[in-house]
């Protein structure tokens, strides 16, 4: 038998991940909205979690989700860590 807390607590962590979900489009435009001033070439592989692919300058692909600010491969997060990394201008 589950408790109160465990329920309350569980209830909690659905809405939060609604909210946290339902602010992803704005996150996919506002990194579209920065790759496209930094002229990066990117390519929206699956615009629900916002993930991304980008290549730098030499042609080396990355990889970035919005949603999470995630940079494959490191430890850094945000897409501003993300342009420094591609090398935008």
């Amino acid at each position: 038998m589950r408790d109160e807390l465990y329920d309350g607590l569980k209830a909690l962590a659905k809405q939060n991940h609604r909210e946290r979900v339902a602010k992803n489009p704005e996150r996919v435009a506002y990194a579209i909205e920065q790759f496209e001033t930094k002229g990066i070439r990117y390519a929206l592989k699956n615009p629900e979690i916002g993930h991304f692919h980008a290549w730098d300058k030499k042609g080396n692909l990355y990889q970035f989700w919005a949603s999470t600010g995630k940079i494959l491969g490191t430890n850094m997060r945000g897409i501003h860590n993300f342009i420094k990394i591609l090398g935008g201008r």
